[in-house]
């Protein structure tokens, strides 16, 4: 009976009647014995009544036990699948990750949210550091993900120090790519401040300050970028208006947005967060996530919708979609809801 009710106020948005629940069942019972069972499932915090002359709607409890004990997944049909990966192609992490934002939001019909790792998680393939004038010097790291970040080096020195030439910049640039390889960045920096000191007698004053420099600049954490799509779906399916501007208006702060799915990284697969589950920003919404490529490597992937989302339909979609990203920029891991 509590899956009729939660199937039917799902597919309604509105309280359901004991009368209904009993026709949409096909139970075969007195309307006396539905509202008997109907009481249990409110004495046990399942169902709330939100007016004595109104029908039931799920508590968040409820909404819980049916995900995780009632539901039968409904796996995206072909032309979903087909879709998804049409669209989702290797244009490297921020092409791949933008468009998945965008087809999952037309598919699931709800706010899309996407963190991208943040840099500091990310491993270093390849350094490099370039003259851009006398007082400036760019250091380029690309990681093992496809991405580039830069750093600017302010080459503040006696007044008429000027940045190292070319031929210092390549020697340097050489050590720090075989130093730094297959590190974090804050492993990374870790490691230039280790070099710097253990080898300060081997090392010329240019070398042992572009080393001090290299390490200051990976000590900047950049903030995750943050892609959000349909936020008009908030809108749609708003019952308190004043919460929606307050989350619409975090959604457009990247540091703050990525912290709305920061726990998704703590644990492997999908998960699902109803409703008081959900930071306050999120407390009356319901929102899936999963992690993009093992351990997150890629980022995370969310849907964000009322308390009452279809999440028979939506969590497939949301796994499928964080696989074939994970799939098309190689790196294995995504669901398993």
């Amino acid at each position: 009976m509590l899956q009729a009710l939660i199937d039917a106020h799902i597919a309604t948005t509105e309280p359901v009647a004991s009368k209904a629940i009993a026709e949409i069942a096909e139970l075969g019972v007195s309307p006396q014995t539905v509202r008997n069972v109907l009481a249990a499932l409110h004495e046990r915090g399942l169902i709330d009544q939100p007016h004595t002359s109104a029908g039931r709607v799920p508590t968040d409890r409820g909404l819980r036990y049916y995900v995780d004990s009632l539901l039968r997944w409904q796996a995206p049909s072909g032309a979903e699948q087909a879709e998804i990966e049409a669209r989702i192609v290797d244009g490297g992490v921020d092409g791949a990750l933008r468009e998945a934002s965008r087809v999952l939001t037309r598919l699931a019909r709800y706010t899309t949210i996407v963190v991208q790792a943040r840099p500091t998680a990310e491993r270093i393939r390849h350094v490099e550091l370039l003259r851009l004038r006398d007082d400036a010097v760019l250091l380029i790291a690309v990681t093992e993900e496809g991405r580039v970040q830069n750093r600017l080096l302010q080459w503040r020195g006696a007044a008429a120090e000027q940045a190292p030439d070319e031929r210092t910049l390549e020697r340097t640039s050489q050590r720090l790519d075989a130093l730094l390889a297959g590190h974090t960045f804050a492993e990374a920096r870790t490691a230039l401040l280790a070099e710097a000191s253990s080898h300060r007698a081997e090392l010329d004053r240019l070398e042992r300050k572009l080393l001090a420099l290299s390490a200051e600049g990976l000590r900047a954490s950049e903030p995750p970028q943050v892609l959000v799509d349909g936020t008009g779906h908030l809108l749609e399916d708003a019952t308190d208006l004043e919460h929606t501007r307050e989350l619409l208006h975090l959604l457009e702060e990247a540091e703050r947005a990525s912290e709305l799915l920061e726990r998704a990284d703590a644990a492997p697969g999908i998960r699902i967060f109803i409703g008081d589950e959900n930071p306050a920003a999120l407390s009356e919404r319901g929102v899936v996530v999963a992690p993009i490529g093992s351990g997150g490597a890629l980022g995370t992937l969310g849907v964000i919708g009322p308390r009452h989302l279809d999440y028979a339909r939506v969590v497939p979609l949301v796994d499928l979609t964080a696989q074939v990203v994970a799939k098309v920029l190689g790196r294995s891991g995504g669901g398993g809801g």
